[in-house]
């Protein structure tokens, strides 16, 4: 069994900002607190943020390869952002494929390999370079129809790390808590030491609510929504590649893929 260095190195990184919160919680150290800057916020507390966050990485490391835990965390900055296919891009695709049907009826060869070179990176880029070889309708969407979902089950891996991530979070919001209660009622006996303790207790708690209802959940089915959107789309413009290789006429792939532009996507969002 081949041992990956990556996951070890970020299993034993985030091990140790778990132990970080924990030590600093229980007492053990007082590094936190010699920043100002991070001990004068009562609604900051950085013990409670690394055990949630150390024990939510170390453990989606310790069950998912990191490129994806990585690709999940990126993910937040997607957070606000507006999905990129509409109806209005659907209407612009529509009108794109019977473009190219038409410059691919008057030169063939120079209008794939000019299409494939400009759309190197997307799904068309691909289905281009299935045409100029050649292949049969039948062919190019079994091809083209394993890369669509090639692509959507590597989003959808994504979408289970962040599922696991709003899973893990309160649980280790409640480890923290814990310790934090330990702390507490093993300072009975003086009150003025109390207060850490019982800060500790209440932040991490609120810590792995947050991150769990505000962060990793609704990021997961937002991924999720975009990544079905983007499903269908691409399933869109291979019906459209299909056409023009099957030699279809500009009105009858107007009136096939016009079909497509009837989707509610606000319907789709919902399911």
């Amino acid at each position: 069994m081949k041992i990956s260095i990556g996951s070890v190195i970020g299993v034993l990184f985030c091990f140790g900002m778990l132990a970080v919160g924990v030590t600093e919680t229980i007492g053990v150290t007082t590094f936190v607190e010699s920043i100002p800057a991070l001990a004068g916020n009562p609604f900051l507390n950085i013990p409670s943020l690394f055990i949630v966050l150390g024990g939510v990485l170390q453990a989606s490391l310790i069950t998912y390869q990191p490129r994806y835990v990585g690709k999940a965390l990126m993910g937040i900055i997607h957070l606000f952002s507006q999905a990129k296919t509409s109806k209005k891009t659907l209407q612009k695709d529509f009108e794109t494929v019977v473009e190219w049907s038409d410059d691919i009826k008057k030169d063939r060869v120079g209008a794939l390999n000019k299409l494939e070179s400009e759309h190197g990176g997307e799904i068309s880029g691909y289905l281009f370079s299935l045409l100029s070889t050649n292949y049969s309708s039948d062919d190019i969407e079994t091809f083209g129809s394993n890369h669509i979902e090639e692509n959507y089950f590597r989003q959808m891996v994504i979408v289970d790390v962040l599922r696991a991530m709003g899973g893990a979070a309160p649980s280790f919001g409640m480890f923290g808590t814990l310790f934090g209660l330990i702390v507490m009622l093993g300072e009975l006996d003086d009150p003025s030491n109390m207060g850490p303790g019982l800060a500790a207790a209440l932040m991490t708690t609120l810590y792995g609510i947050i991150f769990a209802r505000f962060v990793f959940y609704p990021l997961a089915e937002k991924i999720k929504n975009s990544a079905q959107i983007n499903k269908f789309r691409e399933y869109f413009i291979l019906e459209g590649i299909i056409l023009i290789n099957d030699k279809k006429s500009s009105f009858y792939i107007q009136d096939k893929l016009s079909t497509y532009l009837q989707r509610d996507f606000k319907k789709q969002k919902a399911e």
